[in-house]
């Protein structure tokens, strides 16, 4: 069975160790993040299925994380921590799409619990697995817009970051929209992950991040051509 992908997130060293001490004893795998900063970076990189986030970081709130989350990686569940636990803050934090709210101090052995109901709650929830990969595909754009037309968007580079039967999570320097219809094609047919993804696929852009020089994009796989927004 392939771990868990954890993502702690606090700028207290205690509780990012104590918390990293009692997650890779449950056999996950656990990566640890101080800043806002830090954790978009990781998120872009790595689909985590869960991520513990302090609600106070040195350089972001983590409500506003959270919706920026969502958009990255929207099968990423989330756990708020915060030493201010009145009702409004922990109101807020579920309607924004956290799945608990963690008070400050805690026992560590309410992760588990936390862990195990969020799970089994995701396995029930998600109907198809998603595979990690790194797959050079070729995109064009279909339909461009008028602004589009001075750029080449007819083999565009991009590379497949994680793959489900029902789409797919692209990486590439150009900034995709969302509703805009594409086509896949295998850049590579020797790369031994390019069995996952159908040698060439309409999708639509289902949602579209942009970074630092790189944009991250949901692609849903089409049986027809999807109309560009």
């Amino acid at each position: 069975m392939v771990p868990k992908k954890v993502l702690v997130v606090d700028d207290d060293n205690l509780i990012g160790w104590a918390l990293h001490k009692e997650l890779t004893t449950k056999g996950m795998n656990v990566s640890i993040a101080t800043t806002g900063e830090e954790l978009l970076a990781a998120i872009r990189e790595i689909p985590f299925d869960l991520v513990f986030l302090d609600i106070h970081l040195p350089d972001a709130n983590g409500i506003d994380l959270l919706n920026i989350i969502r958009d990255i990686s929207p099968e990423t569940r989330v756990v708020i921590i915060s030493g201010d636990g009145n009702s409004q803050g922990k109101e807020r934090a579920l309607s924004c799409g956290a799945v608990q709210f963690l008070e400050k101090p805690f026992d560590i052995g309410v992760v588990a619990k936390i862990m195990e109901s969020t799970f089994l709650e995701f396995s029930c929830k998600r109907k198809h697995w998603r595979y990690l990969c790194d797959i050079p595909l070729r995109l064009s754009v279909l339909a461009p817009s008028r602004e589009e037309d001075q750029f080449d968007l007819e083999s565009l580079s991009v590379r497949a970051k994680d793959v489900a039967r029902e789409g797919v999570r692209v990486k590439t320097e150009y900034p995709l929209k969302e509703g805009q219809g594409v086509r896949l094609r295998i850049a590579d047919e020797g790369d031994p992950f390019s069995r996952m993804i159908p040698r060439e696929a309409s999708a639509e852009v289902v949602w579209a991040v942009p970074g630092n020089g790189m944009s991250i994009a949901g692609l849903r796989f089409v049986t027809e051509t999807p109309r560009s927004a």
